[in-house]
């Protein structure tokens, strides 16, 4: 057989092979890491309230609602924003109740989960430092939080860096 012949019939099976796993899978972004964070019972809280990653790693984070509620996580840049972000989300229910006119104030976000179901976003983690996630449907914000701790990246050792972010 015409090893251009053998080349090109193997190429057409890796893009088959490709495609029938994005329709089995759904959009997979390449991610340094899977986290899984959940919603359950009628509790307003994150389960775990407390994640830890290397600044810098990309993080597809799966959010599973198996809560009687519907919820969102959303990773504001700052914690000073996040009582504006609340508000706003009163106005944002088109949106899953996330106020995209001020998305330049997000590093994250899911859609608006309704129980039972999953949200998968992809994301860079921020600079080192400490990051409050949060559930903006109304009356949420103020309990359901959880802190995300972006932690310094390691060197080839496996030592952190000594430098400041």
């Amino acid at each position: 057989m015409n090893p251009f012949t053998v080349a090109a019939a193997a190429t057409l099976a890796i893009i088959a092979l490709s495609q029938q796993m994005s329709e089995a899978y759904g959009p997979s972004p390449w991610a340094d890491t899977t986290i899984i964070v959940r919603a359950s019972g009628s509790t307003l809280e994150f389960q775990p309230p407390r994640l830890s990653v290397e600044a810098g790693t990309r993080v597809r984070l799966r959010f599973v609602n198996d809560g009687t509620l519907p919820h969102n996580l959303v990773l504001p840049r700052r914690d000073d924003d996040i009582d504006a972000l609340a508000l706003a989300a009163y106005e944002s229910a088109e949106t899953g109740y996330v106020p995209l006119a001020q998305k330049d104030k997000l590093v994250a976000y899911t859609a608006l989960v309704s129980p039972g179901e999953t949200a998968e976003i992809t994301f860079e983690v921020p600079p080192a430092g400490e990051y409050t996630y949060v559930c903006l449907f109304p009356g949420h914000a103020n309990t359901m939080l959880g802190t995300l701790r972006a932690l310094r990246p390691r060197d080839k050792w496996g030592s952190e860096s000594h430098y400041s972010p």
